[in-house]
């Protein structure tokens, strides 16, 4: 028995320390990430106790989009850069690996404690950021919500949308545990309160929209609908004072009324009007590649191909993706690209729903809203998060699977 306690103990720490994820970095975060799986696999060669059969249904399910990266590479023209690409997103078939094919010692307490200690992580890089900030200040020569997106990422080197990702995915967490349990809910929904201002600071919009629509499904699934309904009623007003008192988020919030809905001329574009050529661009290669796609490492090189036409600098620096998750995998991988990105939402979506689980439904909710305006699937960052909390939080997504033993954890 000592063994296995040894091992029950080494996943659960891995697994916590993985919830870290807001602040490991990308570099500590794959050390971490192979402890991980290094400690599910010692418990399941070490340990001899009862435990679900392997799902293999579900975990070919959820890897599904990483083995279609794989099989992108025998069309490559440069199989190793694809593979660089893809490596990114390996994470999609690690983590549900370790959950559903090792299938260690994953119960509700373990699940609680991992997004609590998300939410503490977050909590923690969104004091050192703004900390940060306000020892070093915000320039002077750019508008409040530039110069402030500019120096979060100089102080933290996250891309400021995935940072609000990261602050508002914690607090939809903390709300959640708020509604399911009177333990320590006062400090969950300082937390929430905290990490919501937070990601408002930042101001990207789709987070914002992706965490209102998200907390309100969940309120929508409260047993006491009254309380539910006045839950919702101040959810809204509240997201909407604070997007009005934050000059960041207030200017960010009336961007898209202040802007043409055009192709802006060269040098003229704000974060509203690029997304006319980056959707103009997409569009326009999609029209003559909607079946078969044109390959994950073609995908940049045709879109900056395209820009060139616009004659602005700033979209040929490599960095202006599809910005719309779906869009890319479409672009990549044809018609079959699209589908498994609807069905990778849709399927544990539906059974969310149908199991009443409130925390599940919400995740995956706010993480398909924020994929309509980022790649967050094919950046580490997004991509990370997505698969260990699909994994962690998801139960057999398919009738049959699992056993008894694996109910009784749940």
């Amino acid at each position: 028995m000592p063994a296995a306690k040894v091992c029950k103990a080494l996943f659960r720490t891995s697994t916590l320390l993985l919830a870290c994820i807001p602040m490991l970095g990308m570099r500590p975060a794959v050390g971490v990430i192979l402890l991980w799986v290094l400690s599910a696999l010692l418990h399941r060669l070490l340990v001899r106790t009862e435990r679900p059969a392997p799902d293999v249904r579900t975990f070919l399910f959820l890897a599904s989009p990483f083995l279609l990266m794989m099989l992108d590479l025998l069309r490559a023209s440069d199989p190793l850069a694809t593979w660089h690409i893809s490596e990114r997103s390996s994470i999609l078939a690690i983590a549900p690996f370790v959950i559903f094919m090792l299938r260690p010692p994953v119960d509700t307490g373990l699940r609680d404690r991992a997004v609590d200690v998300y939410a503490f992580a977050s909590l923690a890089l969104a004091l050192f950021a703004n900390f940060n900030i306000l020892a070093h200040g915000l320039s002077a020569d750019l508008p409040f919500a530039q110069a402030y997106r500019q120096q979060f990422s100089d102080a933290t080197g996250i891309h400021p949308p995935f940072g609000a990702y990261f602050f508002l995915l914690g607090a939809l967490f903390m709300v959640e545990r708020a509604l399911r349990t009177q333990e320590q809910r006062k400090l969950r929904i300082t937390i929430a309160l905290l990490l919501t201002t937070a990601g408002a600071l930042i101001a990207s919009r789709t987070p914002l929209i992706a965490f209102a629509m998200a907390s309100l499904l969940m309120l929508w699934s409260h047993p006491e609908r009254k309380r539910a309904l006045r839950l919702a009623a101040l959810l809204i007003g509240g997201l909407v004072l604070l997007i009005a008192l934050i000059p960041s988020a207030r200017q960010r919030a009336l961007e898209p009324f202040r802007t043409d809905l055009a192709i802006p001329t060269a040098g003229a574009s704000n974060s509203v009007s690029e997304r006319f050529v980056i959707g103009h661009c997409t569009l326009e290669l999609l029209e003559n590649n909607w079946l078969l796609g044109l390959g994950q490492a073609a995908v940049q090189p045709a879109l900056d191909t395209c820009y060139e036409q616009f004659n602005d600098p700033r979209f040929l620096n490599g960095s202006y993706s599809t910005h719309c998750q779906p869009l890319h995998w479409w672009l990549s991988f044809g018609m079959l690209g699209a589908l498994l990105f609807v069905a990778l939402f849709f399927v544990p979506l539906r059974k969310a729903w149908g199991t009443r689980d409130a925390r599940l439904a919400g995740f995956l909710l706010f993480v398909l809203v924020c994929c309509l305006t980022e790649n967050v699937l094919a950046r580490q960052w997004g991509v990370v998060l997505f698969a260990f909390f699909l994994a962690l939080l998801s139960p057999s997504l398919f009738a049959g699977a699992g056993s008894a033993a694996e109910r009784s954890q749940r």
